[in-house]
């Protein structure tokens, strides 16, 4: 099964233009934050309540600039897709921050001044426009969505790990 499961990333901005930060803690964003943990915590997976008061409440940096990566290969685009969740969901930085976002790419050996360039030229934002426009041609209105595109079955919100497990396999047969 490994061998044929291929898994395409794509881009869902939830909001097109910066917005301000927004209060977190005594919120129905903190209660759906400890959810996560919980779940996640089950699955091995490491996720840190959001320490701070404000949140960041944009998200369009850290896409553009994983789009940008992938310009320069797969391996590093995976590198730093997982170094921004883990920024974000484990290490609670700023991923609407550039100057966080470039750290991130830094660490997982992006080329720092093709980054930039293409971040630039607008690469990174028409990139993550042609995937939201995809997305929501595929019915996708929030994130995160997960579509098993043999036999078309979407996963929709937070789901636990054995959810996509039972998906991916019967998609395999």
């Amino acid at each position: 099964m490994g061998a044929s499961l291929s898994v395409e990333h794509r881009a869902f901005p939830l909001r097109p233009v910066a917005v301000a930060p927004v209060a977190f803690k005594g919120t129905y964003r903190e209660d759906g934050w400890r959810r996560c943990g919980q779940m996640a915590a089950v699955d091995g997976i490491s996720f840190t309540p959001w320490p701070h008061t404000q949140m960041p409440n944009w998200s369009q940096p850290a896409l553009e600039a994983a789009k940008c990566v992938a310009r320069q290969g797969e391996g590093l685009f995976e590198r730093v897709h997982l170094g921004l969740f883990d920024a974000y969901f484990t290490r609670s930085r700023n991923i609407a921050d550039p100057a966080v976002v470039r750290e991130v790419a830094a660490g997982a050996g992006a080329d720092l001044q093709q980054l930039d360039a293409d971040l630039e030229s607008g690469a990174g934002r028409e990139a993550v426009v042609k995937d939201y426009e995809a997305a929501v041609a595929d019915g996708v209105r929030s994130i995160p969505t997960v579509i098993v595109s043999q036999g078309g079955r979407a996963l929709v919100g937070l789901v636990d790990a054995s959810t996509y497990r039972a998906a991916v396999e019967e998609a395999a047969g």
